[in-house]
């Protein structure tokens, strides 16, 4: 009989040089740079840059706990993001969207749910309590599986021509919602969605032979009016690309809230569309900066600093400033109990640096 174990579950996409139950990536000069810019727009009000928002978002799974103890909490894993081809446009006949090979072998395991169930076992029916959910070899570590998407739009007040949305399939119901928070042209993207779905394949989750299923299982939340709530108070247009934060927003409340089985009910208030909720984008911004500096153990003092820098908050954000400082705190920022990038040595300084 073989006595091998295999290794650890790690949040996808990223390499890792050891097995700690910490999670920390071994993050490539490409990886590092996509959260650095991240990390700058998100530190200046900016939009931060399309194609790395699904990677950052990835990277929440990461270094959650610097205590050295396992994250025990199910994960969620984001798609690149994807080009919804406008409705009258010419489509490509067939599309496939290809999965991490580690998502794909996360989808072949059987989900545990997080709610209270029966189950049979020998022979009687029991009781497994949801909240006794931990992360199992034998069971799926992802329960959420999320697509972002871009759509056209042309809306004459706005120079913008794009509107975000996102997809997200939950294992613990076998479902998929689709979330859209922009009241113009909504009837549009939700056909143009629609017909998304109806088309492509992806390995695991939708393919041809169960297609009738799976339509039959989205569910379009369209539910949202702070955003036409916002220009009838600000007499004016709100761009189109400000959707980007709604879409930040609800998978960042998604992954707060992961215990939740009911977390698909994304409420319609100003701080999710705006992302800028305590636990939303400072959160993330805190979460972001600890692991690209954990992620650089090599840099002295001068380096860190540097980096932490170009980081600095604007002061026109002071929701931004004084949240994230809460964060940083939170997260124990001496790294000696994380063993992080500091050898022991307090992080304290990175406050004045950031001006926070």
């Amino acid at each position: 009989m073989s006595n091998y174990t295999p290794p650890p579950v790690k949040p996808a996409p990223f390499r890792y040089t050891d097995n700690s139950p910490r999670n920390l990536p071994d993050l490539n000069n490409d990886e590092f740079e996509s959260l650095t810019a991240v990390l700058k727009a998100l530190a200046r009000g900016g939009y931060p840059r399309l194609d790395a928002v699904p990677l950052a978002l990835n990277a929440f799974n990461c270094n959650k706990r610097t205590d050295g103890t396992e994250d025990l909490e199910p994960w969620a894993h984001f798609h690149p993001v994807t080009i919804i081809t406008p409705e009258n446009a010419r489509r490509r006949e067939h599309q496939e969207l290809e999965l991490d090979v580690e998502i794909l072998e996360d989808l072949t395991k059987p989900w545990r749910s997080i709610r209270d169930t029966h189950i049979r076992r020998g022979g009687a029916w029991v009781m497994q309590l949801g909240r006794d959910w931990t992360p199992q070899e034998h069971l799926a570590r992802y329960r959420f599986i999320c697509f972002i998407h871009k759509h056209r739009i042309d809306r004459r007040p706005s120079s913008q021509k794009g509107v975000h949305t996102i997809s997200i399939w939950d294992r613990e119901w076998d479902e998929l919602t689709w979330h859209d928070t922009y009241h113009v042209d909504r009837e549009v993207r939700r056909r143009e969605i629609k017909q998304f779905w109806q088309e492509v394949s992806v390995p695991g989750i939708v393919v041809g032979a169960h297609r009738e299923d799976f339509m039959s299982r989205i569910r379009y939340r369209t539910v949202y009016h702070i955003c036409e709530r916002i220009e009838d108070t600000i007499r004016a247009t709100v761009p189109p690309r400000n959707t980007l934060w709604a879409v930040i927003g609800a998978a960042l409340f998604h992954m707060n809230n992961v215990r939740d089985s009911q977390v698909s009910i994304v409420p319609d208030r100003l701080e999710l569309f705006g992302a800028y909720g305590r636990g939303l984008i400072p959160s993330f911004f805190a979460h972001l900066l600890c692991l690209c500096l954990d992620a650089r153990p090599a840099w002295n003092r001068r380096q860190q600093e540097a980096f932490v820098k170009q980081l600095r908050i604007l002061d026109r954000l002071p929701w931004m400033r004084l949240y994230t400082r809460k964060h940083l705190e939170l997260r124990d920022m001496d790294d000696g109990n994380g063993g992080g990038a500091g050898q022991g040595q307090s992080r304290d300084w990175v406050y004045g640096i950031l001006k926070i």
